[in-house]
C-alpha cells in the first residue's frame, strides 16, 4: 500500500541569479508528528512564485521517493543532492505511487485529510539551479519523473507512516503518464487535448494551456519556463 514517508514544508528564500527570485525548493524540512493540512496548505510552507506554483489546485506537491534511485543511477553526480527527501521541493514524499499508477482526479484519504490529484508539475528552471545542472528541467520533463499536485478536499492531519488510500478514481483512463504525454510528449495531439480539457478535476492552469493550444494551433514557448535566466 502507498505510504507517506515524510511531510515537508519550507519558507521561500532568495534564489536564482543575484538572489533576484524567491523559492522554497532548497528549503524543505521534514516535519515531525501529525501535521495539519488546510485548504491553503501546510503552515509555514510557501511558494516563491504564486502565479505558477500556488493556488487551491496546487496546495501540495507530491513526489515519489521511488524515483530517487533512478536519478542516482543515471546521474551519479546528483547523489549529494539526493541524500534527503525534499530535493524536488515536495511536500509529500511517498512510496509505491508513481505517475504510472496515479490518475487525474484521484481522491485519496491520507490521515484524516482527503486530497485530489489535479495536475503534474511543469518543470521549470528552478530545478536547474537546485541541482546545478542546466538541463535538469528538461531531464525531469523527458523522463516523466515529474511529481504531481494535490488540492485539499477535506482538511485534516497527515503524518509519516500513514497510508494513502484510494477512495475514488473518476478517470482510470487518464493516468498521469497520459497527462504528461498530452502536455509534453505529444503536445499538439489535438484529439488528446480535447479529451484533456473535458476533465473537470484538472487544474485550471493546465486546462488553460490546453485550451490555448487548441484555439491557436500553436505550442507555447517553453524556454522561459525551462531555461535558466542569465546569471543563475
Amino acid at each position: 500500500m502507498a505510504e507517506v514517508l515524510h511531510v515537508l514544508s519550507g519558507a521561500a528564500i532568495p534564489f536564482g541569479p543575484k538572489d533576484a527570485f524567491r523559492s522554497a525548493i532548497t528549503n524543505k524540512k521534514k516535519l515531525e508528528g501529525k501535521v495539519f493540512v488546510t485548504r491553503a496548505g501546510i503552515e509555514g510552507d510557501e511558494q516563491g512564485n504564486k502565479v505558477t506554483h500556488g493556488g487551491p489546485d496546487q496546495v501540495l506537491h507530491q513526489y515519489s521517493s521511488d524515483h530517487y534511485a533512478a536519478w542516482r543511477r543515471e546521474l551519479p553526480e546528483l547523489a549529494p543532492h539526493l541524500t534527503a527527501p525534499g530535493a524536488f521541493g515536495e511536500n509529500l514524499s511517498t512510496r509505491d505511487m508513481t505517475e504510472a499508477t496515479v490518475c487525474v482526479g484521484d481522491i485519496y484519504r491520507c490521515g484524516t485529510a482527503r486530497v485530489q490529484v489535479t495536475k503534474t508539475r511543469h518543470p521549470c528552471w528552478r530545478l536547474n539551479v537546485r541541482f546545478g545542472d542546466s538541463r535538469m528541467s528538461h531531464r525531469v520533463q523527458e523522463t516523466g519523473r515529474i511529481g504531481w499536485y494535490l488540492r485539499v478536499m477535506e482538511e485534516g492531519t497527515v503524518g509519516a507512516g500513514e497510508p494513502l488510500v484510494l477512495e475514488h478514481r473518476p478517470h482510470p483512463d487518464w493516468p498521469l503518464t497520459r497527462l504528461i504525454r498530452a502536455m509534453f510528449g505529444d503536445p499538439m495531439n489535438y484529439p488528446l487535448l480535447e479529451e484533456l480539457v473535458a476533465l473537470p478535476e484538472l487544474a485550471s492552469s493546465a486546462k488553460d494551456i490546453a485550451i490555448k493550444r487548441l484555439a491557436t494551433r500553436t505550442l507555447e514557448d517553453w524556454r522561459k519556463r525551462m531555461e535558466t535566466p542569465d546569471g543563475a
